[in-house]
């Protein structure tokens, strides 16, 4: 029988039912699955009720001398089974008898599940860790026939995490979970938040995304309004006494390879400002584009930033921040830091405004946008979406055109002649009335794409908007030229 979720648990419905699949999987023999995912997104939660549904042992490793992590190891097994079994001088002995152990008291039922949440912390000062593990499972696999046991390694160094399976490590081929959790969705973090205003709820998520883990440190949601918000701001992210305020810090902190922080805080903050590129990276870094790769990989690896690739044409990918916190923190905080020190946080604020709406608001909009197209579009009958992106179209007359939402067909590939495009959308995050202006640009960019080659014959045109449209856009949308996707479509109130 499938094993409930615990009412605690909000949503993870895919993640908690591959999880309990996973360890209530009779076939014998050890099989190990990977979990990883940023801090703050709810992995430890997830596993510890994991732990409880199953009976098995759970430890969260820190950052200890090998001596001190082997006795915590001993101290959470013999919490996990009731009885101490003593302490272990090296992870073989430690791993040996913990498999020994929970195979041997668990005959029928649920096999024994062990999990070892920051395993990072563990691989620092002992890298011979994960060749225990291959060795443990080469002597206990499923085709051993030994009784089944489960182990599941957690981590939140996402380059530490992503790389266990990879290429000639020694865990390669020898998991059968490699799950990564992510943030909540929009639509999901607006209810886990519990906001019902929706410019509310886009507005914290421009700010901290959808990590879970930000609601325990932040407590509520901001009142709806200008002054509530910046009342929740003030409180909270712009508030050095709170956690939030040096964030990015324990962000950086997450992955050993990071040392000079600097580097990588000012390669955030030319990435956040607009720079897309590594050559223009590092004219705002001042570093060649060269010298940056080693940087912008490990940042890449750590999941700290994202490429983008054109949807339409093979370019050089464009990077952004992955973070919407990092973001915040880099264009609004750290220019006004003595400001936020000295508690005099509104004149900063107001002097930030325009800066929050083009490069927070906006993007991250646009982002939404994307986000919906691919997910919910077809709640306006948009049944035909596959692959979603951005990319810039050639033009003579306006010097190409950014677009900020492209959808192609479910059997389309992206950068393929004969992909067919099915939606083209605007998105503006500016509370400024969309008019049918927007759909002009629109119809002229899918005219260009047609006398490019691209079948554009069944393409939908949108305009995504925080605001109510002009009469005439209205008017447009109502004659069949173009779908206006509002607020309440985006989080699906409408």
């Amino acid at each position: 029988m499938p094993i409930p979720k615990p009412t605690p648990l909000f949503d993870r419905s895919h993640e908690w039912d591959e999880l309990t699949r996973f360890c209530t999987d009779r076939a014998p023999g050890l099989r190990i699955g990977v979990v990883r995912g940023r801090r703050r997104h709810g992995k430890s939660f997830l596993l510890e009720h994991l732990c409880r549904a199953v009976d098995g042992v759970y430890t969260l490793a820190l950052q200890q001398s090998r001596a001190m992590a082997l006795d915590r190891f001993a101290d959470s097994l013999a919490q996990g089974l009731g009885f101490r079994i003593g302490r272990f001088t090296s992870w073989v002995e430690a791993m040996d008898t913990a498999a020994d152990v929970l195979t041997s008291r668990r005959e029928q039922g649920t096999p024994p599940l062990l999990v070892l949440d920051e395993f990072p912390y563990l691989v620092q000062h002992s890298p011979e860790l994960p060749s225990v593990l291959q060795a443990l499972y080469d002597q206990r696999g499923p085709s051993s026939g030994k009784p089944p046991l489960r182990i599941i390694l957690c981590g939140s160094a996402i380059s530490t995490m992503s790389t266990l399976l990879a290429g000639d490590q020694a865990l390669r081929g020898r998991a059968v979970i490699d799950m990564r959790i992510g943030p909540f969705g929009f639509r999901d973090a607006a209810e886990y938040w519990g906001v019902t205003d929706l410019d509310t709820a886009f507005l914290v998520d421009a700010v901290l995304g959808g990590a879970p883990g930000y609601r325990d440190v932040v407590g509520d949601p901001p009142e709806p309004g200008d002054d509530g918000f910046y009342a929740w701001l003030a409180r909270s992210v712009f508030n050095p006494s709170h956690i939030l305020f040096t964030e990015p810090e324990y962000l950086l902190a997450e992955d050993p390879r990071i040392s000079d922080r600097a580097t990588y805080h000012a390669i955030w903050e030319a990435v956040a400002s607009g720079a897309a590129t590594p050559t223009q990276i590092g004219g705002l870094v001042g570093m060649d584009a060269k010298s940056l790769t080693y940087h912008l990989n490990i940042m890449k690896a750590a999941a700290f930033v994202r490429y983008d690739q054109d949807l339409l044409l093979q370019r050089k990918p464009l990077i952004t921040v992955a973070d919407p916190i990092v973001r915040f923190h880099d264009l609004i905080v750290r220019p006004n830091l003595v400001d936020f020190e000295m508690r005099e946080g509104r004149a900063a604020w107001e002097r930030s405004r325009e800066t929050f709406s083009s490069k927070v608001l906006g993007p991250h909009f646009e982002d939404l946008a994307r986000q919906w197209t691919l997910r919910y579009s077809r709640e306006r009958g948009l049944d035909d979406i596959g692959h979603v992106g951005t990319t810039i179209v050639a033009c003579r007359e306006h010097r190409g055109h950014e677009v900020d939402v492209v959808a192609l067909s479910r059997t389309s590939r992206p950068r393929d002649k004969k992909a067919r495009i099915t939606l083209l959308g605007e998105a503006k995050a500016t509370n400024k009335q969309r008019t049918v202006a927007d759909l002009q640009r629109l119809e002229h960019i899918r005219d260009l794409l047609g006398a490019q080659g691209w079948d554009t014959d069944t393409c939908v045109l949108a305009v995504y908007v925080r605001s109510e449209p002009a009469p005439d856009l209205a008017l447009a949308a109502e004659a069949g030229r173009v779908q206006i996707v509002g607020m309440r479509d985006l989080y699906g109130t409408g």
